[in-house]
């Protein structure tokens, strides 16, 4: 588990973070960071993240999770984020591209479905569209 910062926007977009690969995680943390976002807590699987976001004062705009992770995967992670937080809004960020997993993700409620090799460029743009219109043209989720 990471906390990165307070839960205080400061005008920026606030994500929490749930990725099993350090590398990757750091990685992304760094470029949203860069990018403007806020980051909350960068956590090692949906279990943790679900923890400490039931302590949070104060929700974040977004939820971003891997699906494959260990103790609680991302379809499990999304369930649970939108029973407790019914308006929330869910990314999927992942390596998988079988269309099983993006109906699984759509079935439990993600806004989108991004897969991990597409640009840091697109992956922000994804982010901001998510958070000003809910959804999102980039990714697989809407195709």
């Amino acid at each position: 588990m990471t906390q990165i910062g307070e839960n205080k926007s400061n005008g920026r977009i606030t994500i929490i973070y749930a990725e099993d690969e350090r590398w990757f995680r750091e990685s992304m943390v760094e470029m949203l960071v860069e990018s403007g976002f806020g980051i909350i807590g960068a956590f090692s699987d949906g279990r943790e993240l679900l923890g400490f976001a039931e302590g949070c004062p104060i929700p974040p705009d977004l939820y971003l999770t891997d699906l494959r992770m260990p103790n609680m995967n991302g379809i499990e992670l999304t369930k649970e984020i939108l029973k407790k937080w019914p308006n929330s809004q869910v990314i999927i960020l992942t390596s998988e591209i079988e269309n099983f997993y993006i109906d699984q993700a759509r079935k439990a409620g993600a806004v989108g479905y991004l897969h991990k090799i597409i640009d840091y460029k697109n992956i922000k743009c994804a982010l901001l569209e998510v958070h000003q219109t809910g959804a999102t043209t980039i990714g697989k989720l809407n195709l």
